[in-house]
């Protein structure tokens, strides 16, 4: 099998990246405040590809984000950056840190499980 362009990882596979990369920016990100800085940032960005890669790998996921996945880590970042208040680049960044991994956590086991019907709560 020849190299393609990054050696032997499947080009279907480089174009999932692209378009997951894609929508971190375009809906995650765009739903911190407008105060947030670099390092709040990069850790989104760092927490929500790391959780949609584990769910690739842990639920055999290879077709990408659904809108509904979007959607929910869209509103994962709002959350956590209310909770964080309106310091979240200092007293309220490990609020958000944590929050968001919490929420994170949760969607990858519980909101994504084979057969399960979706987020937790009241019914």
């Amino acid at each position: 099998m020849p190299g393609g362009r990054f050696g032997r990882i499947r080009p279907d596979t480089i174009q999932l990246f692209e378009k997951t990369v894609e929508q971190v920016k375009k809906r995650m990100l765009s739903a911190l405040p407008p105060s947030a800085g670099d390092q709040v940032k990069a850790y989104t960005t760092e927490a929500l590809l790391t959780i949609v890669f584990r769910d690739w790998l842990e639920h055999e996921n290879s077709t990408g984000l659904e809108d509904s996945d979007v959607a929910d880590l869209e509103s994962f970042v709002k959350c956590a950056s209310s909770m964080a208040g309106s310091d979240i680049n200092g007293q309220g960044y490990p609020v958000y840190q944590a929050i968001l991994k919490g929420l994170l956590e949760d969607w990858l086991e519980n909101w994504n499980a084979p057969g399960d019907p979706g987020p937790p709560g009241p019914g």
